[in-house]
């Protein structure tokens, strides 16, 4: 499943940016690689990053990804890579800023405009974990996203995503019993 969502992802992309395929005219096989031709569409400059010159990366460890959770109070812990995590507020700096979690929602990308979503379903924290209370069984998505200090995505932005299951004890019953 998770390969069909990543040949998806691509042929998306690919679509988006204009890009087609070298395949001539009556070929059954795929070329090695796509050309774009005039897209309307800007390719994107190369970014620089300052320090590593790697760009920062943001990644949920646990829970992992498709896991079992119990319902009740979960957990989130991370691990961010080329960015300094740092108070929220003050002035946007390059790779500082601080993190925002959440769930059951699609973390929004928009430049410059602050990463919230419904008040209840993200939480903004500068600590690599973050708790969530109440969690109702059933299938759940978590997310987390590198911000500015001024709460808005970076360019381009970073995000990480899980689904996990919650149950309660006795939901998930032994089949030898």
């Amino acid at each position: 499943m998770r390969t069909l969502e990543i040949l998806f992802a691509t042929a998306l992309c690919l679509l988006i940016s204009g890009c087609v395929s070298t395949l001539p005219q009556g070929s059954s096989s795929m070329s090695p690689a796509p050309v774009c031709q005039d897209s309307a569409l800007p390719i994107p400059a190369r970014v620089s990053y300052p320090g590593t010159g790697e760009p920062p990366s943001v990644f949920i460890i646990s829970p992992p990804f498709d896991g079992g959770i119990m319902a009740g109070n979960v957990t989130i812990v991370v691990e961010v890579t080329n960015f300094t995590l740092v108070s929220p507020g003050g002035k946007n700096s390059a790779a500082t800023g601080h993190l925002i979690y959440y769930q059951d929602v699609v973390p929004p990308v928009l430049e410059g405009v602050p990463a919230f979503t419904r008040p209840g379903t993200y939480g903004v924290s500068s600590e690599t974990t973050f708790g969530w209370e109440g969690i109702t069984p059933g299938t759940h998505t978590f997310a987390v996203q590198l911000v500015n200090a001024d709460n808005t995505p970076l360019n381009p932005p970073f995000v990480d995503a899980i689904d996990v299951t919650a149950v309660v004890p006795g939901m998930i019953t032994d089949p030898e019993t």
